[in-house]
């Protein structure tokens, strides 16, 4: 090296100190194609348990960092507001608000069993980009189609797989939260478009003060609409534990597609969770398509399966449809076995096929996840679980 200058000497140092080699740049990965949400994102389960408990605070610190969350924000009072109690055979349904931070509203409905004794279990019901979700009942054409093909059973209770899931987890026994994703039902504060639908930056937002989301000071801030969506989630859970009735020792979550990113992140990233499932989104494959479910940093070297994985060994159930989660069952789901595996837990996830379905939350997955839950939690109700016909709730109830 005696023919470098001290200033190319320096170079080469620090190039060695951040591991880059001077005779193979063709491998360096900033020379690789650049990689987007449709690539393939591989699990490769580490050596030992040791080595795994590192790589997993190292995922669990990235997930929290791109998402604007680490450290946490001070958690300020809810003011939680339960109002309009519904009375339902073998259960209520009331209405919750609530402020995850200042002047941030969280919006849903709280669906609680009669008649219990002692504390009872808590589920956080995520779902996904269907508009006005929460209060959407599906057309009778489409439900039909569906009962023909197997995915729904009841022409009156398949009207609403988001109400026929709550109420069927409370005649279990269950408090339930079924929360607005933002800009959704009555999450207005912000647009369904600026939320779901960003595809135009906007040069107003782009200032040295007062910024926007999605400009590159809000980037650099880690100030993003999935953090926006977590910190939600995190403070719905503290909602629920809030209830004198709930047990802390079995809180579950679930989601279908974007809930079922919004579920893989709380179950990551909060140790409160002690039971998983998260629907149509585990996968090798595309990771979310969303802004709502993407952050800067947030799959750099990691991706769904691994975000799964930092749930093991808690017991964590998954499924499978016609859509990017149709090869699970050979890429992603056997890696994630044998991680279980190595806690001694191989029985505590399991992989619900479904690969005759389209992108779903249907009938048939919501059994699996209420029969998993009737199974981890004890509820003493006869496995599996099928669901009994009811009429839904309009939505202006």
């Amino acid at each position: 090296m005696e023919h470098l200058t001290p200033t190319m000497k320096h170079l080469v140092a620090l190039a060695v100190l951040l591991g880059f080699s001077l005779t193979a740049s063709a491998e360096d990965v900033r020379h690789q194609p650049l990689k987007d949400l449709n690539g393939y994102f591989p699990f490769h389960p580490p050596g030992s348990l040791g080595e795994w408990e590192q790589r997993k605070e190292c995922v669990r610190r990235q997930i929290l960092v791109a998402a604007g969350l680490w450290p946490m924000p001070t958690k300020t009072p809810l003011g939680a507001v339960i109002h309009g109690k519904i009375d339902c055979d073998g259960y209520t349904v009331e209405k919750v608000y609530f402020e995850s931070a200042p002047g941030l509203f969280v919006t849903g409905n709280l669906y609680r069993p009669k008649n219990t004794q002692g504390r009872v279990p808590a589920v956080m019901f995520a779902h996904g980009h269907r508009k006005d979700a929460r209060f959407y009942l599906t057309p009778e054409e489409t439900l039909r189609k569906k009962i023909a093909d197997g995915e729904e059973r009841f022409e009156r209770a398949g009207r609403s797989n988001y109400q026929a899931q709550c109420r069927q987890l409370a005649l279990m026994g269950c408090m339930v939260w079924q929360w607005d994703m933002l800009g959704d039902s009555d999450s207005i504060q912000l647009s369904r478009q600026l939320v779901h639908g960003f595809a135009k930056q906007r040069p107003e937002m782009n200032t040295t003060e007062h910024w926007g989301l999605y400009s590159p000071q809000a980037e650099a801030h880690c100030q993003n609409i999935m953090g926006l969506q977590t910190l939600n989630a995190i403070r719905g859970l503290d909602f629920l534990l809030s209830l004198p009735e709930v047990d802390p020792q079995r809180t579950a979550i679930t989601g279908g597609s974007g809930g079922g990113t919004q579920t893989m992140l709380l179950a990551a990233i909060d140790d409160r969770i002690q039971l998983s499932f998260p629907v149509v989104m585990v996968s090798t494959a595309m990771q979310g398509g969303c802004t709502c479910e993407n952050a800067s940093l947030l799959r750099v070297n990691t991706g769904n399966v691994e975000f799964a994985a930092l749930f093991a060994p808690k017991p964590q159930g998954m499924n499978s449809a016609n859509d990017w989660t149709k090869e699970m069952a050979a890429k992603g789901f056997p890696e994630l076995r044998q991680l279980y595996a190595a806690y001694g837990k191989k029985n505590n996830v399991f992989l619900q096929r479904g690969e005759h379905f389209p992108h779903n939350y249907n009938a048939v997955t919501r059994s699996a996840f209420c029969t998993s839950l009737l199974k981890h939690f004890r509820l003493g109700f006869p496995a599996p679980v099928i669901e009994q016909d009811f009429d839904p709730l309009p939505p202006e109830r």
